[in-house]
């Protein structure tokens, strides 16, 4: 954009607070404005990693959960020193105060527009690490939307699908130890034990449509723009 080769793009922190830092863009709409705590990152490995070494894909696991909650400790008091880390060369290397603006509670829509959003980045809070199945499908429904998946699939397709890649047994192996050896209470994971895979139905897009994830095709007929049904691309 400074370059003035490109409009706009859709990215990540901190590169959208680096355009407001310059002057030379402004975001125009958040994720979390889109959908309310919506999922983003992954941590995906191959299958035959795992299979070949299940004991350090579970403490991988394990380390990741316990990074993740001391990033959202105490009402994010560690986001400071998380932001002296990340703006190292060798990590993220972005200007401290360009990374603090998104990671330490506010974001600054443009120059001099700064709005408290503590939740911008929710990295343990509300089971944010937990692979729901319901999230990967949401993605598929997107997919068959607008073409990517060209046929029509029936709902157990979708199930199917995420848990080939979704693998909450690992994730509730990892929480077990975590638990017995002490590092975390049975409250810090409210209702993963439980979890069937599913958030339940979701009223909190923008466009208030709700979202059943045991239901995908429903879901997709909902949409007026886009594929459906038996149509094919």
């Amino acid at each position: 954009m400074e370059a003035g080769t490109i409009e706009g793009y859709c990215v990540g922190e901190p590169w959208n607070q680096q355009a407001v830092f310059k002057g030379i863009g402004v975001p125009v709409i958040s994720d979390n404005s889109i959908q309310k705590n919506n999922p983003e990152k992954v941590f995906g490995l191959r299958e035959d990693f795992y299979e070949q070494y299940p004991n350090t894909t579970i403490r991988v696991v394990k380390a990741m959960i316990r990074a993740a909650h001391w990033l959202d400790a105490e009402n994010n008091k560690n986001r400071p020193a998380a932001v002296k880390i990340l703006s190292q060369p060798n990590y993220v290397g972005a200007d401290y105060k360009v990374i603090a603006n998104s990671m330490t509670g506010t974001f600054e829509y443009e120059k001099g527009d700064k709005r408290s959003e503590p939740d911008f980045n929710v990295f343990f809070r509300y089971n944010a690490t937990y692979p729901y199945y319901s999230d990967a499908i949401w993605y598929m429904t997107q997919m068959r939307r607008w073409g990517q998946i060209s046929e029509a699939q029936t709902d157990s397709w979708y199930k199917d699908m995420a848990k080939k890649v979704y693998r909450p047994d690992i994730y509730k192996q990892a929480v077990n130890e975590l638990i017995a050896d002490g590092t975390f209470k049975t409250s810090d994971f409210a209702g993963v034990a439980e979890s069937d895979g599913f958030r339940g139905v979701q009223d909190d897009f923008m466009d208030g449509i709700p979202y059943d994830g045991s239901k995908p095709n429903a879901y997709i007929d909902s949409m007026v723009i886009g594929i459906k049904g038996d149509k094919k691309l």
